[in-house]
């Protein structure tokens, strides 16, 4: 069967359309990015003060981000945050903060970062928060929200892991004498 020649062009217009819409559909940069807390297990002894790190995988035009993260309050204490090498590295000035939780228990970690002239990328540390281990036990540090923004403002909500802080209390330690050591090993 011989198919006219204006068909035959119609019919592969509509083919290669069809394959452009669906190629573009697949995921982009941006849909798959993630951020996730590193290390994911964090073990610390009690009355230490420690950082955990919010890492963010590759991501081309990042102007701007939003981060909450919840914790145990029982366990650990917030003490603050410092900007990672994704805000300092860049070339251009930024703004950083870590937003007090206004509602008591104090059981969350919100921060907020723009890059005030041009925008920066991934991957990297987007932000260091500061704990205190104030109980033995395990707090999990659940991730609430990332929201991440382009040069456009465009929205992108990446994918998030959290993580899990150890803390161990200290260990009684009790001095033998020699007389109870040879006993032992006799």
């Amino acid at each position: 069967m011989r198919i006219p020649a204006g068909r035959w062009l119609a019919g592969m217009a509509g083919l290669c359309a069809l394959v452009a819409a669906v190629a573009g559909t697949g995921p982009t940069a941006a849909s798959a990015a993630s951020v996730g807390v590193t290390p994911p297990d964090t073990l610390v002894s009690l009355g230490d003060d420690f950082y955990i790190r919010v890492e963010a995988d590759a991501f081309p035009d990042l102007k701007g981000y939003h981060l909450i993260f919840e914790f145990d309050p029982t366990i650990v204490q917030l003490l603050g945050a410092l900007p990672g090498d994704v805000l300092t590295g860049a070339s251009g000035a930024y703004f950083s903060a870590l937003v007090p939780d206004v509602s008591a228990p104090a059981d969350s970690a919100s921060y907020d970062a723009a890059m005030l002239d041009g925008s920066t990328a991934g991957p990297g540390v987007l932000v260091y928060f500061r704990f205190r281990a104030l109980q033995a036990g395990l707090s999990s540090v659940i991730c609430r929200r990332v929201d991440y923004r382009d040069s456009n403002n465009a929205q992108t909500f990446p994918g998030c892991t959290g993580g899990q802080i150890r803390v161990v209390g200290a260990t009684e330690v009790l001095r033998p004498s020699w007389g109870r050591m040879k006993v032992l090993y006799r």
